[in-house]
């Protein structure tokens, strides 16, 4: 099943300007590399130290192999809002980028 040609189109038109001028944009660069960058501290964090995670979610992680355990922690940083993500990253670490 496919959109009508009207909606395809529409879509392209849209996606054509937003990559260039938002996803991809030279301001934002910058930010989403810093954003990237606090996703992989937080993953790295919890999955060395589940008990790091709230309760419900580090009592899940005993005895699971690499694969599953990676699995959990990236579910549960799925789950962060921005907001939550950048207070935990505040919470485990020194320095913390703004995302400005």
């Amino acid at each position: 099943m496919a959109f009508p040609n009207a909606i395809t189109r529409a879509d392209a038109e849209i996606k054509a300007f937003l990559y260039p001028n938002m996803y991809r944009h030279a301001r934002i660069a910058p930010i989403r590399r810093e954003a990237a960058q606090v996703v992989r501290d937080l993953f790295g964090r919890f999955r060395a130290d589940p008990g790091l995670m709230p309760v419900d979610w580090a009592a899940g992680c005993d005895g699971l192999d690499a694969h599953r355990l990676a699995r959990r922690v990236a579910d549960y940083i799925a789950g962060m809002t921005d907001w939550y993500a950048l207070d935990e990253h505040r919470r485990l670490f020194d320095a913390t980028p703004t995302l400005r």
